[in-house]
């Protein structure tokens, strides 16, 4: 045996091992059984469609009202989301809307009146007790409490109903939040509401999107996942400066024609552009502004850069070429925030300027960031390169 070998393989024994469950009999069972799901899930896709079909041909006027119309829909919508022609969030949208439409229909045909009728009429007791008229109401959370006391048992009935259907039509995991954690219910059902019927509000969409970002890296760093903190926070920069070209698209564009070529996008779509031609379009029509400290100014194209570089070391092939070996460490991961911070905090119109100057150079993490050497002269700045 080449004694080289023998030697490397001592030398370069693993530093990690994966853990034996991640691969082990019970976890590739697991994820066999998942696939196993979803193809069940394509394999009743062509049903689904004829049940649309029919769907189709039935008066929408009545459909709500039948229990059965109800009990296909979510049929329906659970084969699409078993087959991931769906979110989660568009599922809960799809299963809880012909729902929700079944639920007032049985309040206003007076199914639950012996719970709700003894509170409808201590509500209006009160109302009359205070000299309102017919029609008229307090605003929420101005009545008296007496009166607001009974409204939220009325609202209380109404969640539990409703949580009922859920259970009914064997929806156990939404009636399980909608006990639990009710906002979170909402906020599933919002998002699958406006993938549905708000996908065009690209703007909207990104500024949600880049806030998801800087959470779930703040929630990465918090489990010492730097790498993937790092890398969303990359992205939520990303999010950013194509946000900034989308507002003022015209100029983006004619200033990304005159880029040179390699960065010169090939379509004026800046949703398609790259990492690196939003860097150098925003910095070239004035929008990255220079970042300046009493010691030094820094040059806001370059600091981009070398987040989007951090980023870049997502790719296994290069960061084995460029860092092999190498942790991203908390070290890495203060210098991101520090970036993201100074830059996107140029591009947020509710911070003011000096807030934000205040914020940020009262941070020693972002005195201390690595990569810049700051000059020490009182008298005059210099910029500095990342």
């Amino acid at each position: 045996m080449n004694i080289d070998k023998r030697i490397n393989r001592l030398v370069l024994r693993p530093l990690r091992r994966r853990r034996r469950h991640s691969v082990g009999e019970k976890a590739v069972r697991e994820a066999l059984e998942r696939l196993d799901q979803r193809a069940s899930g394509e394999a009743l896709l062509p049903g689904v469609v004829e049940e649309l079909e029919r769907a189709r041909r039935q008066p929408v006027p009545t459909s709500h009202k039948d229990p059965k119309f109800v009990g296909r829909s979510i049929a329906i919508a659970r084969a699409l989301f078993a087959a991931r022609r769906i979110s989660r969030q568009e599922f809960a949208f799809y299963a809880m809307l012909p729902l929700e439409s079944l639920h007032e229909t049985r309040i206003l045909n007076g199914e639950y009146e012996g719970e709700l009728k003894p509170l409808s009429e201590a509500i209006e007791a009160t109302r009359r007790a205070h000299g309102l008229l017919r029609g008229q109401y307090w605003r929420r959370g101005q009545g008296p409490e007496e009166y607001e006391q009974l409204n939220r048992r009325y609202e209380a009935v109404l969640d539990t109903t409703l949580t009922r259907m859920y259970l009914e039509f064997g929806l156990d995991d939404l009636a399980g939040l909608a006990r639990e954690d009710p906002e979170k219910l909402a906020r599933l059902r919002e998002r699958g509401r406006r993938a549905v019927f708000h996908k065009d509000e690209i703007r909207a969409a990104l500024h949600d999107i880049v806030i998801r970002y800087e959470e779930d890296a703040r929630r990465a760093a918090g489990a010492e996942a730097y790498s993937a903190a790092v890398t969303l926070l990359a992205a939520g920069l990303e999010g950013i400066l194509l946000l900034k070209c989308l507002n003022s698209k015209a100029k983006a564009f004619r200033v990304a024609s005159a880029l040179p070529k390699n960065q010169r996008p090939s379509n004026d779509d800046p949703t398609r552009w790259t990492y690196e031609t939003l860097i150098e379009t925003c910095f070239r029509a004035g929008w990255l502004h220079p970042v300046s400290t009493p010691l030094a100014q820094y040059d806001p194209a370059g600091m981009a850069h070398a987040l989007r570089r951090m980023r870049n070391y997502v790719h296994p092939g290069r960061r084995a070429r460029e860092r092999p070996w190498i942790d991203t460490e908390k070290d890495d991961y203060d210098d991101a925030e520090a970036i993201y911070v100074a830059l996107a905090s140029r591009f947020l119109r509710h911070d003011g300027e000096k807030a934000a100057r205040t914020y940020l150079w009262d941070s020693p993490k972002l005195r201390n960031s690595g990569g810049c050497t700051a000059n020490r002269s009182k008298t005059r700045t210099r910029w500095y390169s990342w």
